[in-house]
This record gives structure tokens, sequence and C-alpha cells, in this order.
């Protein structure tokens, strides 16, 4: 019994040494065994030196993707392409009053009345009774005859407030305006022409506004 143990020490030295043989320096190579081989890990794949294709994932349920046409021989038309492409957005357009033609009211174009001058008077056109309106609002009648009277023609008053009307007995057109005269030929009033019929001024003295009108 003594006898084994130092024979199982022995055996079990020279089995670790055998199997750390390789690993000290000076010793002989020695291949590893069965066991050994298998325990070790598997080499390592090196990675491929080329391009690498990438698989490409399916596109979402739903997706809109066009696919690209087919090649095209020289002088063939080329396809159109496959799929579906969303446009842009539209931008929203705000209405401006009065932009849209739909929106306008033709109208036609307002033109002023054209009121004809009147007429030169004229010592026939003017022999008649004329209504005369005094700076008071009041009325009175004034007649111009074709009477010569020296250089001038008869006229007289009837119904005048005014002092100075009361002392007409004359009148002569001058151009377009009426003057009526008193006895020793001055001056009561000077009216010009304002319409066809109608003529405004002042008296001579007091400036007292007045018109005349048939």
């Amino acid at each position: 019994m003594l006898l084994l143990l130092p024979l199982g020490g022995l055996l079990a030295g020279c089995e670790a040494s055998s199997r750390l043989g390789s690993m000290l320096p000076g010793e002989p190579y020695r291949p590893a065994s069965r066991n050994e081989i298998a325990a070790a890990p598997p080499p390592l794949t090196p990675a491929p030196a080329g391009e690498v294709e990438s698989s490409a994932l399916p596109p979402p349920p739903g997706a809109n993707v066009a696919t690209a046409p087919p090649p095209v021989a020289p002088g063939e038309p080329f396809p159109p392409a496959t799929g579906t492409i969303n446009p842009p957005p539209a931008t929203p357009q705000v209405p401006v009053p009065g932009a849209n033609p739909a929106n306008r009211v033709a109208t036609a174009p307002v033109v002023p009345p054209v009121t004809a001058a009147p007429s030169a008077p004229t010592r026939t056109g003017l022999i008649g009774n004329w209504s005369v309106r005094e700076s008071n609002g009041a009325s009175c009648r004034v007649t111009l005859s074709s009477a010569p009277k020296l250089d001038l023609y008869g006229a007289g008053t009837s119904g005048c407030q005014n002092k100075e009307l009361q002392r007409v007995n004359a009148w002569e057109l001058t151009g377009n305006d009426v003057i009526l005269y008193e006895p020793g030929g001055g001056v009561v009033a000077r009216l010009r022409q304002a319409g066809q019929q109608n003529f405004s001024g002042a008296t001579a003295k007091s400036g007292a506004p007045l018109t005349m009108s048939k």
C-alpha cells in the first residue's frame, strides 16, 4: 500500500509535465491531444472583402413607393414610372375682396350731364316783364321796353321796396350785362347773365344783391 502512493503521485506529475511541455522554454513541440482539440473554441470566420449587399426591409403597409423603371434600350421610349408619388400640399388661396371677377358688378360709367351754354342775350329777347327778387326776399317787377329813350331804352318798376329800384326809368344791354339807369343817367344796378333767362347782380350804391328772371 505504501508503495502505490508514490507511484500515483509520480504518474500525476508526469501527466501535468506532459501537458505543459510545449509551453516550457527549451522543450520540443508536442502536438495537442484529441481532448485538447475538442475543448478549443472554433476559429473566427474572416469578414468578406468585397461589398456586402444589405437585405432591404420590406416597406410598411400602406406606404406609397415609386419603383424605378426597367432599363431602356437606345431608341425606345422611356416607360412611365410605376407607383404613386404624393404631390405636395396645395397652398390655400385667401380670397381677396373685389379680386374675383365673378364678384364684380358691371356698372356703366357715370357721365355728367352736359349743360349747354346759354346763348348770348339780345335786346329783342330782353323786352318784357321780369321778376326781381330783392335782398330782403321780397319780389317786384321790372319792365324793359323797346321804346328808345335818348341813347337808351325805356324801363320801369312796380312793387319794389328798394328805393334805388324805384328810380329805374331806362335800361341798356352791354355785352351779357343788363344795366338799369335812373333819371340823369346814373346807374342803379348791373346784372350779368347767369342762365338762359336769369340774371344776377347788385345795386350800384348800396351793393344789395338782386336777381332778375322770367
